[in-house]
């Protein structure tokens, strides 16, 4: 029992004491107000003590809130680098067959036909003779003046007859995309008697072979007898 427990009892036991020492004279006051008032005490005096004995909860830390992690970006995928094609390299003039170039994607072409001397056609020795052949633009491009027939190679039968090779034989006119031509070169037959067949291609103003699409390749020629 704790010492303010004690106290109240012993406040109580004085008071009744007190009380039954009056004898027969009339109490001023009423006893069981008294007892209330000591009992009151008694119970405050618990309460009290009651609370003090009892433990104080300790203070619990609230867990701090963990910041959400970011989504971080996944990287895009690289794309390999593809490997590089052939590179378009400039025709040259040669006595022997040149590998085949490329031609820019813009310029496409069709042989239409031979328009003079056919293949086998006789020419006389040493002359000189205009060749001519008709062809279309398949586009996208524009054919200029800037455009060529260039001259490739030679192959015969005439036993290695001199042929002087033509010069590049510009294009007489603008050649919109599915419009026709008629490209001519001038060609000097040899002095040696044999059957000569000279090959050809069209370049563009950048030097670039251009395809004959329906012939699938770039080359076309003329093929003629000297007498």
């Amino acid at each position: 029992m704790s010492r303010l427990i004690k106290i109240a009892w012993l406040s109580m036991t004085l008071i009744l004491i007190g009380l039954a020492a009056c004898g027969g004279a009339t109490p001023t006051t009423d006893p069981s107000l008294a007892y209330t008032q000591i009992w009151k005490t008694v119970e405050v005096a618990q309460s009290q003590t009651a609370l003090a004995s009892s433990p104080t909860p300790s203070l619990t830390e609230t867990p701090a809130i963990s910041p959400t992690p970011e989504a971080s970006n996944t990287p895009l995928l690289t794309s390999t680098p593809l490997t590089a094609g052939p590179t378009n390299t400039p025709f040259s003039i040669s006595t022997t067959k040149p590998l085949v170039t490329q031609s820019t994607a813009c310029d496409n072409a069709n042989f239409v036909s031979d328009v003079n001397f056919p293949d086998g056609s006789e020419v006389v020795a040493g002359a000189p003779f205009v060749k001519t052949w008709s062809f279309k633009n398949l586009g996208p491009c524009t054919w200029t003046t800037k455009y060529h027939i260039v001259y490739s190679y030679v192959s015969d039968t005439g036993k290695n007859g001199v042929f002087t090779a033509p010069s590049p034989a510009a294009f007489p006119a603008k050649v919109l995309p599915g419009d026709s031509v008629e490209l001519s070169v001038t060609l000097k037959a040899p002095s040696k008697a044999g059957t000569y067949q000279v090959w050809f291609v069209l370049q563009n103003e950048n030097g670039y072979n251009i395809p004959l699409v329906n012939e699938s390749m770039y080359e076309f020629w003329v093929l003629f007898v000297v007498k």
